[in-house]
């Protein structure tokens, strides 16, 4: 019995340090590509091997999710958790017509939703350049957002919060025609969209792995310190990647354009990011891995100078930096799971499943927090791993033990008690 105590004790400690890395206050969402492309049109996607292999398409993301509130007039973002305001056809404040200086946008647009308490609120804003780019949806364009969640979205600019880091004149703006990030003046007019409910980023908590690997914290991504000296066209880009081999990773790909973006701290240029851990970092155009589905023969960069995201020919030249891990890789829940920056295990009995039940609301919940959550961190990985490599023995001891298998129910429901009051 006293290994069962043992084991009981291991695997108590294990599920309830989980929930300490389940807060992610900001997950980064997928940006909704779906589609392959060469280098001038649409493809199957391809297979690991085969040239294009390693685009935005083919990893598997936090997907877009949306739910419609109060009838329609405000939408949460399942994803970031953001509540945003729909704007409507009828000639009130929320009209898809009315425009700004981006001044007045805050001073009297944002200061009249928050007077009126719209959807019974008063903490509505501005939303910061990386939010409002965190909803073009990279498979759509004119408008590039999904339509059925955000009717009445114009396919122009938008204001952001966010002013230039270098002219005091200028403010970014997301294009909504198909995605583009850019500066604008502030005296110059723009349509408006209200947020509220906490903040997405900046992404900016950083550790140096001192083996030429930086991991971001906020994300759970982990990235190539250095900038390889060369310049390559896309394809060439995508193939660097995935054929990279670096502190014993060998899992390393292009980033899409949400985790590229990530990576800019708007408050500095030349270069946009933190030159502490990124002390090489070319003021420049790095490639994404996502293309830009208005034109194929295209693909969305970063310019690391400022900040802008823009398309450019697949055919030009740009410096690359690889990713790994975070949310993004392949899983097959029902017989495997994929542990970013490990092998894929085959899953032998899962206790919470033994206990509650394989299609149950725990079971559901504990799957949904492992891949939205846990998977997205370094320390969440690891748990990850530990929880599959202790259940087969305790599987078998639940097997030979009723009222050890009692005693570990009552455990997780405790913790799972406290996972639904937060």
């Amino acid at each position: 019995m006293g290994k069962k105590i043992n084991l009981l004790t291991m695997f108590f400690v294990l599920f309830s340090l989980s929930t300490l890395v389940l807060a992610v206050d900001c997950p980064l969402p997928d940006t909704g590509q779906t589609k392959c492309y060469n280098n001038t049109q649409e493809i199957t996607c391809p297979n690991p091997g085969q040239s294009f292999y390693g685009q935005d398409a083919q990893y598997i993301c936090n997907p877009q999710s949306y739910t419609s509130l109060a009838g329609g007039v405000m939408v949460q973002d399942n994803v970031t958790g953001l509540v945003w305001e729909n704007k409507t056809d009828d000639n009130s404040i929320h009209d898809k017509d009315n425009t700004y200086k981006w001044q007045d946008a805050q001073d009297v647009f944002i200061a009249a939703l928050n007077n009126d308490h719209f959807g019974e609120y008063s903490d509505w804003r501005l939303p910061t350049v990386i939010e409002l780019s965190f909803l073009v949806d990279k498979d759509r364009h004119y408008p590039s957002i999904n339509t059925t969640s955000f009717p009445n979205t114009q396919s122009s600019s938008y204001w952001s919060s966010t002013p230039l880091a270098g002219p005091p004149h200028g403010a970014w703006h997301v294009g909504f025609s198909s995605g583009h990030v850019y500066g604008f003046f502030k005296s110059g007019i723009s349509y408006v969209r209200a947020v509220r409910s906490g903040q997405c980023g900046p992404f900016d908590n950083f550790i140096d792995n001192g083996n030429g690997t930086v991991t971001n914290t906020d994300t759970g991504l982990m990235w190539q310190k250095d900038t390889d000296p060369d310049t390559y066209e896309w394809q060439d880009a995508l193939s660097y990647c995935e054929n990279l081999t670096l502190a014993g990773y060998d899992d390393w790909r292009l980033p899409n354009v949400n985790e590229l973006q990530s990576l800019v701290d708007y408050e500095r240029y030349g270069p946009t990011i933190n030159t502490t851990y990124f002390p090489n970092t070319q003021s420049s155009y790095y490639w994404s891995s996502t293309t830009n589905a208005d034109y194929p023969s295209g693909a969305w960069y970063v310019g690391f100078y400022d900040g802008y995201v823009y398309g450019r020919g697949k055919s030009g030249y740009g410096y690359v930096r690889a990713v790994r891990a975070g949310q993004c890789g392949s899983s097959d829940t029902s017989t495997t799971t994929t542990i970013a920056g490990s092998t894929t295990t085959t899953v032998q009995p899962c206790p919470t499943e033994t206990l509650y039940g394989e299609h149950s609301e725990e079971a559901e919940l504990l799957r949904y927090l492992r891949d939205n959550a846990l998977s997205q961190t370094p320390e969440g990985q690891e748990l990850i791993k530990l929880y599959y490599e202790l259940s087969p023995s305790i599987a078998k001891a639940m097997e030979e033990d009723d009222a050890f298998k009692e005693e570990l129910k009552g455990m997780i429901d405790g913790v799972l008690l406290s996972i639904g009051r937060e």
